[in-house]
């Protein structure tokens, strides 16, 4: 395999961690578990986590920050309220 297509892999492969890594903190997902789970596949993973984060992980604004908060959530992450009046 020439070495111009492991260069042209890494880059892919960072890319897509970056790209990952920062949809996951927009998100509120684990970030850093996320972007390294985007070094290692090209493109399974990102298919896995575009299913996982968007068809599994059901979110809705919070009622004080509007941040996305998951429906489970006891209290936001971001500001902290707890009296959203979400499952508790």
């Amino acid at each position: 395999m020439p070495f111009w297509m492991f260069i042209l892999l890494f880059i892919v492969l960072f890319c897509q961690a970056a790209w990952i890594f920062n949809d996951a903190s927009k998100r509120g997902e684990n970030k850093w578990i996320w972007g390294f789970f985007g070094l290692l596949n090209v493109p399974t993973n990102l298919i896995v986590y575009l299913i996982v984060t968007r068809c599994f992980a059901k979110s809705i604004p919070c009622k004080t920050c509007g941040k996305k908060i998951k429906n489970d959530f006891k209290f936001c992450p971001h500001c902290g309220d707890i009296n959203n009046g979400y499952k508790k």
